[in-house]
């Protein structure tokens, strides 16, 4: 009987280029042809496990409850490492554990993990360089068909975290922070947020300033449009996190930075 139906996104490194998020899509069909895609993305920088994390980190909480996460950036196929299923709040993931699911994880501390061992859910033969297909889109296909979690292995108490940049005070009123994000337009998302920045309130305040590639920005604005040509500015974005940007340009290439470049607050 075909399962019911479910969605699933897929979020890759594999580019849009090559058959690789067709075939995963194919296999998890052929278990389940009710299911509906999303594709949050597929251009992660390759390899990226940091970006993959903050973007499957923002993007889950959108989708309504029992929607089926797959993330595969996963420089590690074909290692030791393990795979995952996990639910978290009302939704599930499948991924490797390699740190993928750590903006996930961070967020949603009641997550029940579980390790992958039952191959019999497996697509044979395992490709050792393929595991999105062989491995995490069966998963996932069987996952919908309403296969509870222990019946791919057993419960898993320490998945792999990265270090999810944090704020750090230093002496007197500095703040360390960091980028977390780079985003297509060049924002740079920091992880600081409004209500760290007491001093953040109407466009034009200057109450305290960044510290950026030796770059001292001081203007703060509620929207990209309220930024003079070529003025480097700070925006609240819509992740809730504070972002660097320049109108109609890219903060990151403008200060040549990227993810987990450190930046400096000086509060007044």
């Amino acid at each position: 009987m075909p399962g019911t139906a479910r969605i699933v996104t897929l979020l890759t490194d594999f580019g849009e280029q090559d058959h690789y998020v067709a075939a995963m899509k194919g296999v998890m069909l052929s278990i389940n042809p009710n299911l509906i895609f999303v594709d949050i993305t597929h251009q992660i920088p390759p390899q990226d496990i940091q970006s993959g994390a903050f973007s499957i980190g923002q993007a889950y909480a959108y989708f309504p409850g029992e929607t089926i996460h797959v993330a595969v950036v996963d420089p590690g196929v074909g290692t030791e490492r393990k795979a995952l299923v996990v639910r978290a709040g009302e939704q599930f993931f499948v991924a490797p554990d390699n740190g993928i699911l750590s903006y996930v994880l961070d967020k949603e501390p009641e997550a029940r993990v579980y390790e992958v061992t039952a191959d019999h859910y497996f697509r044979k033969p395992i490709s050792a360089t393929f595991q999105g297909r062989d491995v995490f889109a069966p998963v996932a296909g069987w996952l919908s068909r309403d296969i509870h979690l222990d019946q791919f292995g057993a419960a898993y108490e320490q998945p792999v975290r990265l270090a999810v940049p944090r704020l750090a005070k230093l002496k007197g009123n500095l703040i360390q922070a960091a980028v977390l994000a780079v985003d297509r337009f060049g924002n740079l998302i920091t992880n600081l947020t409004p209500a760290d920045l007491p001093p953040f309130g109407a466009p034009g305040d200057k109450g305290c300033k960044l510290l950026a590639a030796h770059r001292e920005i001081t203007v703060f604005r509620r929207t990209f449009a309220e930024g003079s040509p070529g003025e480097l500015f700070v925006v609240p974005g819509s992740t809730g996190y504070l972002e660097i940007v320049i109108r109609n340009g890219s903060a990151a290439a403008t200060l040549s930075l990227g993810p987990g470049a450190m930046i400096g607050v000086v509060l007044s």
